[in-house]
């Protein structure tokens, strides 16, 4: 038994250290990317997923060594990989709307994303 709470600690351990990887990626990602849209980017699958990475590390620690289900920690993951890429996509689509040429090269790049905006919420 003590051979398998070794492995487990082995793996609570190396989740724990990508998930402090791709936070500093995130990091990273909100010096060095040049606009809102890119940070978004950054933020919606990194972040995400270096939370999701602390939260099953913390699910397997409770299980294994504490001998606890943590019911809520499964609900909390599942949440997460729900609605963070929803709220990006929320996010991007807000930036698009109300900054309408910033991010664009072109001028008539923006014109076809709001048609199809608006095409996406008629229906």
């Amino acid at each position: 038994m003590t051979i398998l709470n070794n492995i487990m600690t082995i793996i609570v351990i190396i989740l724990i250290i990508i998930a402090i990887l791709a936070m500093i990626s995130t990091i990273l990602g909100f010096i060095r990317l040049p606009d809102e849209l890119t940070k978004i980017h950054a933020a919606g699958v990194t972040g995400s997923f270096a939370v999701e990475l602390a939260l099953i590390a913390a699910f397997i620690y409770f299980y294994q060594i504490m001998h606890v289900f943590e019911f809520k920690l499964i609900l909390a993951i599942i949440f997460l990989f729900v609605t963070t890429p929803i709220t990006a996509h929320m996010l991007a689509q807000a930036i698009i709307i109300n900054n309408k040429g910033t991010f664009f090269k072109e001028k008539n790049q923006v014109e076809p994303v709001l048609e199809d905006i608006k095409k996406y919420n008629k229906k």
